[in-house]
C-alpha cells in the first residue's frame, strides 16, 4: 500500500463501497493499572505490541486537584491507515477499574511522532492507544498498538474491546515505512463513519439520520474535489462523523 497524503477520488469511492460485516462487540482483555498520587508526577513509558513493533513513548502524568492531567509523546508511529480496511487513526484511552473506557483523544501523526495533552478525573487507570476508524470512537478496538508498562504488583483492570467488526488488510505494520509530514485521514474518517452506519442497518432503523449524515459526507467531497481551505474540509469531515455515529447508535438501540 502506498504512503500517500491524498487518495484519489476512484480510491475513495472503492473505499466507502465495500465492506458489509455485521456490527457485533464484546471481548475482555486485562492490562495493568496506573495509580497516581496526588499532587504528583511520574512519567511512564508505552510499549509497543506486535501491531506495531518499534514504537514509542513518554507519558507526563500530574495529578491536581480532581484531575489528572496527562502529556503523551509519541515516535517511531506508522499511519493507522496502513493497517488498510476501516483503519484511519488512533485513540487514547484511560481505562479506569470496573468502568469503560474513555476516549482522551485523537492522536494524529506529524510524520513519525505525534503527542496529546489530555484530561481525566480516574487517579488510578491504564493508558493505551489503539488504531481506529475514526476519531469518536466509544470502544476500543482490537489493534492496541501501544500501552503502559506494568509495574509490580500493579492492578490489573479488565476492559471490552470491539473485535470481529473492522475490516482491516494487515494485522502488523512491521514491513511497512513511516510517513514523511502531517498525516491527513479527516475523509477517510467520513467515508468509514457512514460505511459504519450502514453496517449497523441505519437504512432501515434510522433512515433520516442516515440521510443528514450522507448529505454531510457529500459536502465533505466536494470540498476535497474543490480542493478547498483544509479547516474547512477537516469540520465538515468531522461533522459527518459525529452524524454518522449519531445514526450508527441510534441504529443499534433500535435493532437491540
Amino acid at each position: 500500500m502506498k504512503n500517500s497524503r491524498t487518495v484519489p477520488f476512484f480510491m475513495l469511492l472503492c473505499f466507502f463501497a465495500c465492506g458489509t460485516a455485521v456490527l457485533s462487540r464484546g471481548t475482555a482483555r486485562q492490562i495493568a493499572a496506573i495509580k497516581v498520587r496526588s499532587g504528583a508526577s511520574e512519567r511512564i513509558r508505552l510499549r509497543s505490541t506486535d501491531r506495531l513493533p518499534g514504537a514509542g513513548g513518554e507519558v507526563r502524568i500530574e495529578r491536581k486537584g480532581g484531575t489528572t492531567e496527562i502529556e503523551v509523546s509519541l515516535d517511531a508511529m506508522k499511519p493507522a491507515s496502513l493497517f488498510g480496511g476501516d483503519y484511519n487513526t488512533y485513540v487514547l484511552w484511560a481505562v479506569p477499574p470496573g468502568g469503560p473506557a474513555e476516549n482522551l483523544g485523537e492522536l494524529e501523526l506529524e510524520g513519525d511522532r505525534s503527542s496529546l495533552h489530555a484530561g481525566t478525573g480516574a487517579q488510578t487507570f491504564a493508558l493505551l492507544v489503539t488504531a481506529e476508524p475514526h476519531y469518536l470512537v466509544t470502544t476500543p478496538s482490537a489493534f492496541t498498538v501501544l500501552m503502559n508498562k506494568p509495574e509490580p504488583e500493579a492492578q490489573t483492570i479488565e476492559y471490552q474491546v470491539v473485535e470481529g467488526v473492522y475490516n482491516f488488510e494487515r494485522s502488523s505494520l512491521s514491513d511497512v515505512k513511516e510517513a514523511k509530514g502531517k498525516v491527513h485521514t479527516e475523509v477517510r474518517q467520513a467515508f468509514t463513519a457512514v460505511r459504519l452506519a450502514q453496517r449497523a442497518g441505519a437504512a432501515r432503523l434510522a433512515p433520516e439520520e442516515l440521510g443528514d449524515a450522507q448529505q454531510a459526507l457529500d459536502r465533505t467531497l466536494e470540498l476535497w474535489r474543490q480542493r478547498g481551505d483544509r479547516l474547512g474540509i477537516v469540520r465538515q469531515a468531522r461533522q459527518t462523523v459525529r452524524l454518522a455515529l449519531a445514526a450508527q447508535h441510534l441504529a443499534e438501540g433500535r435493532a437491540f
